[in-house]
């Protein structure tokens, strides 16, 4: 009887090793505390913003889209048929954090306003530290990086009757 329990004693003893040899294997990896913050991985594939607006004075501005988790813009504005005489045009794009305080985002890029014009650029975020943190400089005019909502803001010093465009802006 003796042998029985002793022999019972000894299995729940090495019952319980294992168990608690099998448990410690199942948890995740550990994780390093930086291994995620010199990468940014948006959650979508793309977001997609094809407005066409009819430009008919010296400036107008797009509706704002959605770019949350965007770290980079790749835009085209393709002109149609433009009346009259454009020059000096620009368009400025634009970000908010809040959908009320609007910020530039870059320089503003000098578009061609003709007949079947095709203007393209692209928009990249600044780029994170490799280690450490990076700091921007603070600013209440300009952003460094995609808000919440984006918009591009088109202007000329001297303007026609008429210039559609059908704007293309895929958010990565």
């Amino acid at each position: 009887m003796r042998t029985v329990r002793n022999a019972f004693v000894l299995s729940f003893f090495a019952a319980v090793v294992i168990v608690l040899l099998a448990v410690q294997t199942m948890q995740p990896p550990q994780v390093m505390a930086d291994s995620y913050s010199a990468h940014r991985y948006p959650a979508f594939s793309y977001i997609l913003d094809n407005p066409a607006l009819t430009i008919a004075g010296a400036s107008i501005t797009t509706n704002p889209t959605s770019t949350t988790g965007a770290s980079t813009a790749h835009v085209s504005w393709v002109f149609n048929t433009v009346s009259g005489t454009y020059t000096g045009c620009t368009v400025q794009t634009k970000t908010s954090f809040d959908g009320v305080t609007w910020l530039t985002l870059g320089s503003a890029a000098a578009v061609t306003v003709t007949s079947n014009a095709v203007n393209a650029w692209d928009i990249y975020q600044q780029a994170p530290a490799s280690t450490g943190v990076t700091t921007t400089t603070v600013s209440s005019t300009a952003a460094v990086g995609f808000g919440q909502l984006s918009e591009y803001t088109f202007a000329c010093t001297a303007y026609g009757t008429s210039a559609p465009v059908t704007i293309t802006a895929i958010y990565k």
